[in-house]
């Protein structure tokens, strides 16, 4: 299937009167989106990120700019809490949070690189080979497609429970991503402001000299 979820949110509630797209529209569609990506050499956005845990009071809400260069860079700065950063530099992956040293990681092999791995599929428009362990799903409601993938029975429990995309009909791009985690939590993105192909500086993704 042509979108695997990268990171984020809450259980969404199809509408009632929404129903599976028919297999020849979903491979059309499927088509259309992956060629548009290939395409992308670059692209930027807004983003919220909304994150609710097994026991949390109230859901953590943040906010920042994302930025990403085919095939594998990935910069996602925080306004809210400021200064934080995750980065995304081939097979390195680098998180800032407040007060703390930079972490630094592989993106392949640590579960922490899951999420971002993911989106990175999303941006290049090739999904991760395990997105097999999941069963697809297509709708389309009021000016957008939703692709929710259900988590297989016999598929590995440390895997998101379920994800789900929402893409505009009318442009095809990305607006939320929503990850249901398998402790019972959920991480939701919603994107605003995106530019396709902007200019981006090589030193947004140059790794951190103090680490």
């Amino acid at each position: 299937m042509f979108l695997r979820l990268c990171i984020t949110a809450t259980v969404l509630v199809a509408n009632a009167l929404s129903a599976p797209l028919p297999p020849a529209k979903e491979a059309e569609l499927r088509g259309q989106f992956q060629a548009r990506q290939r395409e992308t050499k670059t692209w930027a956005a807004s983003f919220s990120q909304t994150l609710t845990m097994p026991g949390m009071a109230k859901p953590v809400v943040s906010s920042g700019s994302l930025a990403y260069r085919a095939p594998n860079q990935l910069r996602l700065d925080f306004t809210k809490p400021e200064g934080e950063f995750v980065l995304v530099n081939r097979d390195s992956l680098f998180i800032q949070k407040a007060g703390k040293k930079v972490a630094e990681k592989s993106l392949s092999r640590d579960t922490a690189g899951r999420p971002f791995l993911s989106l990175l599929g999303l941006l290049r428009g090739q999904p991760p080979e395990e997105e097999a362990m999941y069963a697809p799903e297509v709708t389309r409601e009021d000016g957008k497609y939703i692709l929710v993938l259900n988590l297989k029975p016999d598929a590995s429990s440390r895997a998101p429970k379920r994800i789900t995309n929402i893409i505009d009909a009318d442009s095809l791009e990305v607006r939320e991503v929503l990850v249901e985690l398998p402790n019972g939590g959920s991480l939701r993105y919603a994107f605003s402001d995106i530019v396709r192909n902007p200019a981006i500086a090589d030193e947004r993704f140059a790794p951190p000299v103090n680490r």
